[in-house]
């Protein structure tokens, strides 16, 4: 059962493709009271959601799309990989997949489907069909251009 601070975060985060950790506790911060005795709020947001992930795996309520960046799980793995893509992409289209990338993958999906090419490629087509992405190109194995 979701605490108190937890509806909180889901609550900032429906309203932001995802957030730094920082702005996260800030904006929580503007919706919650938290105890006096509570030193870091941003250690225990943290804490929470990085909890809230590894004991739910694939039903946590978060993913982590970046170093101390998260967004809202969502429904479908396509829309989870979305989610990442607008972070990984926001500043670049071009898309080297690095150890990172494999990384969230597995913290993301728990599995590796940016290795797995034909998975990668067959979820950015059915990105692409659903008006999400414009565009993709493959460049080799680990390197795809993605335009919004």
């Amino acid at each position: 059962m979701p605490t108190l601070l937890t509806k909180n975060i889901q609550k900032v985060l429906k309203n932001h493709d995802y957030l730094h950790l920082y702005a996260l506790t800030e904006l929580v911060k503007n919706e919650w009271w938290f105890e006096s005795d509570v030193k870091n709020h941003t250690d225990m947001i943290n804490a929470l959601i990085l909890e809230d992930i590894k004991s739910n795996k694939t039903s946590s309520t978060f993913i982590k799309v970046w170093l101390e960046q998260y967004a809202l799980r969502k429904e479908s793995d396509l829309e989870n990989l979305y989610s990442y893509l607008k972070y990984r992409l926001s500043t670049f289209i071009f898309w080297e997949i690095n150890h990172h990338d494999l990384d969230y993958s597995t913290q993301i999906f728990w599995k590796d489907i940016f290795s797995e090419n034909k998975t990668l490629l067959s979820m950015l087509e059915s990105l692409k069909q659903s008006g999400k992405i414009v565009s993709f190109t493959p460049i080799t194995d680990k390197q795809v251009i993605v335009w919004f």
